[in-house]
């Protein structure tokens, strides 16, 4: 069974039940919602169907909520502009104007840090400006590539702070949905600092939101400040279309595979993103260049790869599915499994030790978590087997299905003591087929079941063994008085 997660984007070219329910059926792990397009009512139907397909094919799917946030994009033209290199062009704060030869530029608050001899790109780095002037109310440039450029398309400022809070008013909207609506995840769009991830947290918690954060890394200030963003997050997205503008485009590459490392010690999901298989949003086949690509985001030890407009808007969704989903197969067939990491506290100590013993033994590893932190850091050491999760929480397994080799194994009753938990779990089990009675399972708990915070316990446990003395118990309980 595939370790590495794929993570799918929804939009009109797969929001249709039909092909939801293939997309689910065939093994996705993650849905995610774009929040810059479409409105809350349609979000709501696609969100309805991926819980109710996701039922019926007996597959936890988690769901991604990703924020809009401050993506800068230019106001309203009546039809789009043809720039040539060259050509003089101004940006005015305004939402919308017909002056020639000038583009409505509404994030007016951008104006005060733009200077001469900084770089303006449009629709991801196609068109490049050039500053030559600026002042609070107008920025004067000259087009070095050319292009067509139309209303909102993205506009990014390498360099240029942005000051604006990372959530809109827009996002807060969008953010208390969300709580309504029970998304798993939240994705926080151009993360620059720690700071960032704190406020968008207040509004979180504020809204009684559970989900949990990941921080999408699209500029080049979040990337300068992951050691400090890392702690505070759940996960991270490396995205590489704003990433690839914002810094060189020859340096994604090493800071992908950097990203990923740290992330990874840290404990946290990370997630390749952007133009994996960007061919086949056209075409039925990938590039070879793009089958790499997967490759080398599995190899540098991801939790998920994930497909946009692939599977958004593209023609083939389900073939570029498939295309990853066979390609990611295939990439681990020679993966490095099992990193010997060291442990910053009891949680990760307990997990350490429990993925030596399942390295040691060939075991099953088996983990009952409250809230997926155990699962998390145990997928962290990348043990090769797949990591069974259980939960009295059937929302923290949808959280976990993001977590690299970990697979929802169901929901368990709460217990009142360890032999209670242990037996619910070794049935749960046996029962949905993820643990075989020739097993040897290495189970990761607490001593106080149902509490967060409390796992201190591995278990080793040979299934012939448990289930003869099990058997024996109850055939000595049917024989007494």
């Amino acid at each position: 069974m595939r370790k590495t997660k794929i993570m799918v984007t929804i939009g009109p070219s797969s929001r249709d039940p039909k092909m939801l329910e293939q997309l689910i059926s065939q093994g996705i792990d993650c849905a995610r919602l774009n929040f810059s397009h479409g409105t809350l009512d349609e979000h709501a139907e696609v969100i309805d169907n991926i819980r109710r397909l996701s039922k019926k094919h007996n597959r936890p799917v988690a769901i991604l909520q990703d924020l809009g946030g401050i993506k800068l994009r230019l106001g309203t033209l009546n039809e789009p502009v043809l720039l040539n290199p060259g050509d003089t062009i101004s940006l005015v704060p305004e939402h919308e104007t017909n002056e020639p030869g000038v583009l409505p530029f509404p994030q007016s608050g951008a104006f005060r840090h733009i200077a001469a001899g900084h770089n303006i790109f449009i629709a991801d780095g196609t068109v490049r400006l050039t500053v030559t002037a600026s002042s609070h109310s107008r920025v004067d440039a000259i087009v070095q590539s050319s292009g067509v450029v139309s209303s909102y398309k993205g506009v990014n400022l390498p360099g240029v702070p942005i000051d604006d809070p990372v959530l809109t008013e827009q996002d807060k909207i969008a953010l208390q949905f969300g709580v309504e609506h029970g998304v798993d995840w939240v994705g926080l769009s151009f993360v620059r600092t720690a700071e960032d991830i704190l406020y968008a947290r207040e509004h979180l918690n504020a809204a009684g939101s559970k989900a949990l954060v990941m921080a999408k890394l699209e500029r080049g200030e979040g990337v300068d400040n992951i050691d400090t963003i890392l702690p505070e997050v759940d996960g991270i997205m490396v995205a590489r279309g704003d990433l690839g503008v914002e810094i060189p485009m020859e340096r994604v590459p090493l800071v992908q595979k950097q990203l990923v490392k740290k992330s990874n010690d840290a404990g946290k999901v990370s997630v390749i993103a952007t133009q994996m298989l960007w061919s086949m949003v056209v075409a039925p086949a990938p590039t070879r260049a793009e089958i790499s690509d997967v490759t080398n985001a599995v190899l540098d030890g991801c939790d998920a790869v994930m497909l946009s407009d692939e599977t958004a808007v593209g023609e083939h969704p389900l073939a570029a599915f498939q295309t990853a989903d066979a390609t990611v197969t295939e990439a681990e067939t020679i993966y490095p499994y099992f990193s010997d990491l060291n442990s910053r506290d009891r949680t990760q100590a307990i997990t350490s030790a429990a993925a030596r013993l399942v390295h040691s033994l060939g075991s099953k590893a088996v983990v009952v978590t409250s809230t997926g932190r155990a699962a998390f850091e145990l997928s962290r050491y990348r043990p090769n087997t797949n990591i069974v999760a259980f939960s009295h929480d059937g929302a923290v397994l949808q959280k976990l299905c993001m977590g690299w080799g970990i697979r929802p194994g169901g929901v368990i009753p709460p217990q009142q003591d360890v032999a209670g938990l242990v037996a619910s779990v070794i049935q749960a089990g046996l029962d949905g087929g993820t643990i075989e009675e020739t097993d040897v399972v290495t189970i990761v708990h607490g001593f106080s079941p149902g509490v967060s915070g409390t796992t201190n316990a591995v278990q080793v446990l040979d299934m012939r063994e448990y289930l003869t003395h099990v058997n024996e118990e109850r055939a000595a309980a049917a024989q007494s008085p």
